[in-house]
Formats: structure tokens, sequence, C-alpha cells
């Protein structure tokens, strides 16, 4: 019975990280209050058709578990009557969690990562340091957080989206 409840207290903790990652976790350049930004959870179910190929969804989370896949959106809108330019949104990568190689996007947008949480740099340039402190490239898994910059500019009332998908631990 002892495994069981550590099980349940794992699953609610980390269906709360990825609800309190998907509430806290933007942080935006852009002028205070223009910007309006909803993030969503979405836990990836896959299934077969009837003629065999895969189909893959993307539900409400409502009990994870360890190698489940997590899509992550970022929706922002332009909530002012001016053109918005400069936009950027940074977004930490749960502990609890792994990038997914090559699952962020974004449209108009400069995707880069980082490994430290302050510094990005795009995947194919971003290192780490090695077991004998020589500096390595960096994995998906090494990531800490993502940073998307909107090359455009918003007008009043646009939206854009940018998505991420990580697997839990």
């Amino acid at each position: 019975m002892k495994i069981l409840k550590v099980n349940i207290l794992h699953n609610f903790l980390s269906v709360l990280l990825i609800c309190l990652t998907s509430l806290l976790a933007v942080e935006a350049n852009a002028e205070d209050g223009a910007v309006s930004f909803s993030n969503n959870a979405f836990k990836q179910v896959i299934s077969k058709n009837s003629d065999g190929t895969v189909k893959y969804d993307y539900v409400e989370p409502k009990l994870v578990l360890p190698d489940d896949v997590i899509l992550y959106e970022i929706i922002f809108e332009n909530i002012t009557q001016q053109d918005i330019s400069n936009i950027v949104v940074n977004n930490p990568i749960a502990n609890n969690s792994t990038y997914r190689e090559s699952s962020a996007s974004g449209d108009s947008t400069e995707i880069t990562f980082s490994v430290d949480g302050e510094n990005f740099s795009s995947a194919e340039t971003l290192t780490v340091k090695g077991a004998a402190g020589v500096a390595i490239k960096a994995k998906p898994e090494n990531y800490t957080a993502i940073r998307w910059v909107y090359k455009k500019t918003l007008k009043p009332g646009d939206k854009g989206k940018v998505t991420y998908k990580t697997t839990i631990k």
C-alpha cells in the first residue's frame, strides 16, 4: 500500500507542476499590459485507426505518468490599439520533464534554448560541460528553458502561438 501512496502523490505532484508551469512560466518582453497570454497543457494520447494508421490526440491531462508526452501551448494576443513588436516569450521546462527534440514551434519566431535559464542559443551551438570539464554539444535533456522571439509586428487584436513538447520523467 505504501507504493500506491507514493505513486498517487507523484501523479498529483506531476499534474500540479504542469498546471503551475502553464500558469506562471511565461515571461514576455513587451510593454506591460499590452499582450495577454493564455497557457495550456495537453497530454498526448496515441491510438490506432481501423486502417492501422496511428492517431495522435491531445487531451486535458487528468493523470500524468512517467513517459507521458505533454504538449504546451502559449497563445499571445495584442490587447491594445497599437501595433506591438519585440515580443519575446521565455518559458522554463519543468524539472520533472525533458524537452522533446525538434518539438518547439511558432510561426514567425526565432527559437533558442538555454541550459541555465539565462543564456540562450540555437540548439546547434548550445553547449554544456562534459565529465572532463570540456564543453560538449548540449542534448535536449539538458535544456532548461526555451525562448521565442516573434519577428513580426502584432496588430491590434491579432494572436500568435508557440508550442513545445516534453516527456515526463
